[in-house]
């Protein structure tokens, strides 16, 4: 199965200061030169240095780990049609990196996944795709084998922008060794410095191409954040978010 359609560029507080040009295979896509500050959320419990990239790392199950799950934020990103490049909004990127290495198989459905955002509720992500292997909404992690599962939340109208979303809480499920396994893991931002590179075998790269197909999940109208995302459905997709997953800044608490 082929993720969304992407191309990734850094998310910045300030205005960009340019446009420069990516051509991939067979499509166009533009992105934007930034200047500093740059946000990142990391999570508040659990949290571990992966590849380069803050991400909650939980043993599964607690008591007898059997393998891992672990989840990270990618940022806000674009989000929209690659038809038109002024049809844009602003959804949470989260990933969710199932480790199973068990000898049973372990399965996650994409429309159990939540965010929680205080004043504002639930919302259950609008999109998602994950790598080789079954399609959401179901994923399905062999055993001794590892899932990428990437989830797209947009945002509320009025939370568009990082320094209006200080943190947000993610409240996920996944069936493992014949049982649920349910946390809420807590996010908060945090500027930081642009690193001159990042790991290529933890990303998928800094520029590349993600089209159908993928999961839209046709009740997110009644139980997400923004009622437009259903627009975008059955089309290549246009995302762009930070091309890096950065250098942290010392935390002031």
């Amino acid at each position: 199965m082929k993720p969304l359609h992407v191309a990734f560029v850094a998310l910045s507080a300030c205005p960009r200061r340019g446009l420069r040009r990516v051509v991939g295979p067979g499509l166009l896509s533009l992105f934007a030169t930034t200047c500093e500050p740059q946000y990142a959320y990391v999570p508040v419990t659990n949290a571990t240095v992966i590849a380069g990239h803050v991400a909650a790392d939980y043993p599964i199950p607690k008591e007898a780990p059997r393998g891992d799950v672990r989840v990270a934020s990618y940022g806000i990103a674009d989000f929209g049609s690659s038809r038109d490049k002024d049809d844009r909004l602003r959804a949470l990127h989260l990933r969710v990196t199932l480790i199973d290495n068990g000898d049973r198989a372990w399965t996650m459905d994409t429309r159990e996944q939540l965010v929680d955002l205080d004043g504002y509720g639930r919302s259950v992500p609008a999109y998602a795709s994950a790598n080789a292997g079954s399609a959401p909404p179901t994923i399905t992690v062999p055993p001794m084998g590892k899932r990428v599962v990437d989830l797209f939340f947009p945002l509320p109208p009025d939370l568009q922008r990082a320094e209006r979303l200080p943190s947000f809480d993610v409240v996920w499920k996944v069936n493992a060794e014949d049982k649920a396994i349910a946390e809420r893991t807590p996010f908060e931002r945090i500027v930081v410095e642009p690193a001159a590179s990042y790991d290529p075998v933890y990303d998928y790269g800094a520029d590349y191409y993600w089209g159908p197909p993928y999961f839209y999940d046709p009740l997110y109208g009644h139980r997400g954040y923004y009622r437009g995302a259903g627009r975008y459905a059955g089309h290549p997709m246009y995302i762009h978010r930070s091309e890096t997953p950065g250098r942290f800044t010392p935390r002031a608490h």
